[in-house]
C-alpha cells in the first residue's frame, strides 16, 4: 500500500491573512506538518496574487456589486459561473502535480476542484473548516444575495463528491450531520492546535521594546477587534482593571476589525491610555513572544449564535501556558475545565469578567497553576502534529477506498 502521498490542496478564501487568518494558520500548520511526514504538498491558493488596487479592474467589478439590488440579483450567478473560468487553471494544476489526493477547502458555490477530482478518479477530502453554509447566509447576507438553496445544493454536492469531511469542530460537526442528513462515519473533527514553545522567549526583550515595566502585570488579547469577540465587554473591562491597578498594562495583539479605531479612539479619552498597547498586525511566528507576556489572556467571545469555531488564540495561549478567561460555549467548554486548565465567565452576568480577571491578578499562584495545566494539555493532545496525524488517517482511509 502507498505510505507517502502527493497531495494537491485548493483554498479559495479571499482574505487569507485578515479576517481569515485563524482557517489560513490552519491550513498552513495542518500542511507543514504533513510534509514532516514525508507527503508532497502542492498549493492551489486561489486568491494569494489578487492584489488589485483602487482603480484597478478587479476594483471596479466589486464597485458595481456594492449596491444592493445588483448584488441580489447578479452576485449568486456570477459566484456560480466562475466555477467554469476557474476549472481551466485547475485542470492544468491537476495535470501538471498528478496528485494522488485532493483536499479542497469548501467555499460558497465552490464546486470546480470538487468536479475535476471525480473525474480524474483522485480521492478528496472536504475541508469544511467552519458551518460554511451557515457563515455564508447568517454574516454575509445582509443584501440578501446569497441565494440560500443554491448555497446549500454546492455545499452537499460536494460533500458527495467526497471520501471524507473534516470540521473544526463538534458543532460544525453535528450542525452538517443535521442540515444533510451525513452519515457520521463521512465526517470528522479535526480542532485547531499549536505549536508549544518556550514560554520565557524573548518576554524581557519585548518588554522593554513596547514600554513596560519589568514587573508590571500584564493583561493581553490577541485577534481582531470585531463584534463577536465582545469588544464593549472587552473595552470595560480595560476601564475598570487599569483604573484599579496602576501597574498593570493591556496588550491588543492583531490587526483590524470593524471596531477597531472606535475602540482606539475611546481609550484615548482615558488617563490611562498609555497603559494599553496596540501592537498592530503580528506574524504568526511572533506572535507566540507577545502571548509570552500576558499574566493573564483573554478570548471575551459572546454566547449567543451557533458557536462552531475552533478559536487558535485558544490553543496557542494554553502551549504557552497562560491563565485564559473565556466564554463557556461550543469547543471551548470541551477543551478547558474551569478552575483547572482556564477560568470561564458569562458574558451575561454584569461584572463577571472583571470580577474573573481581578481574581487572578490577585492570585499569581493560582494563574501559574492554570497556565501549566493547560499547556499540559496542549502538549499531549493539541499540537499540530497531533492535528497533522489526523489528516494523513484520513488520507490512508480515502486511498484505500479508492
Amino acid at each position: 500500500m502507498k505510505t507517502k502521498f502527493k497531495i494537491a490542496y485548493f483554498n479559495y478564501m479571499e482574505d487569507l491573512y485578515g479576517s481569515s487568518i485563524g482557517s489560513t494558520i490552519k491550513a498552513v500548520e495542518l500542511l507543514t506538518h504533513l510534509e514532516q511526514q514525508g507527503h508532497k504538498v502542492e498549493y492551489y491558493w486561489r486568491n494569494e496574487s489578487q492584489t488589485s488596487g483602487p482603480g484597478g479592474k478587479e476594483s471596479e467589478r466589486k464597485s458595481f456589486f456594492k449596491h444592493p439590488l445588483f448584488r441580489k440579483l447578479f452576485f449568486t450567478p456570477k459566484e456560480i459561473l466562475k466555477n467554469l473560468i476557474e476549472m481551466r487553471a485547475e485542470y492544468r494544476f491537476i495535470r501538471q502535480h498528478k496528485p494522488d489526493i485532493m483536499i479542497v477547502r469548501i467555499d460558497a458555490y465552490r464546486y470546480s476542484a470538487s468536479v475535476l477530482a471525480k473525474l480524474h478518479n483522485i480521492p478528496l477530502l472536504i475541508e469544511a473548516d467552519g458551518a460554511n453554509s451557515y457563515e455564508w447566509l447568517f454574516y454575509n447576507n445582509k443584501d440578501g444575495n446569497i441565494w440560500k438553496s443554491w448555497v446549500l445544493f454546492f455545499e452537499r454536492f460536494c460533500f458527495r463528491l467526497s471520501e471524507s469531511i473534516f470540521v473544526q469542530s463538534q458543532v460544525a460537526r453535528d450542525y452538517y450531520v443535521d442540515l444533510y442528513h451525513l452519515n457520521e462515519a463521512q465526517i470528522h473533527v479535526i480542532t485547531n492546535g499549536a505549536n508549544p514553545r518556550n514560554p520565557a522567549d524573548a518576554g524581557t526583550t519585548l518588554k522593554e521594546q513596547l514600554g513596560i515595566q519589568a514587573d508590571s502585570p500584564v493583561c493581553g488579547f490577541m485577534g481582531s477587534l470585531h463584534y463577536w469577540h465582545n469588544t464593549g465587554l472587552l473595552f470595560e473591562l480595560i476601564n475598570k482593571v487599569l483604573t484599579d491597578y496602576p501597574s498593570l498594562y493591556f496588550v491588543i495583539v492583531g490587526g483590524g476589525g470593524p471596531m477597531a479605531e472606535e475602540f482606539k479612539k475611546q481609550c484615548e479619552q482615558y488617563v490611562w491610555k498609555s497603559r494599553v498597547i496596540f501592537t498592530g498586525l503580528v506574524k504568526h511566528e511572533k506572535a507566540y513572544q507577545y502571548v509570552n507576556l500576558f499574566d493573564v489572556a483573554l478570548a471575551p467571545y459572546a454566547s449567543t449564535g451557533l458557536f462552531y469555531y475552533s478559536p487558535v488564540k485558544i490553543f496557542e495561549y494554553m502551549a504557552q501556558g497562560k491563565a485564559i478567561i473565556t466564554t463557556r460555549v461550543g469547543q471551548i467548554a470541551e477543551l478547558i475545565e474551569d478552575g483547572k486548565s482556564g477560568i470561564f465567565f458569562d458574558p451575561d452576568v454584569p461584572g463577571d469578567l472583571t470580577a474573573k480577571v481581578k481574581l487572578l491578578l490577585d492570585q499569581p499562584e493560582k494563574r501559574n497553576e492554570i497556565g501549566r495545566n493547560a499547556r499540559e494539555i496542549v502538549l499531549k493532545h493539541h499540537t499540530w502534529k497531533h492535528k497533522a496525524l489526523q489528516l494523513q488517517k484520513l488520507c490512508f482511509a480515502a486511498f484505500r477506498k479508492d
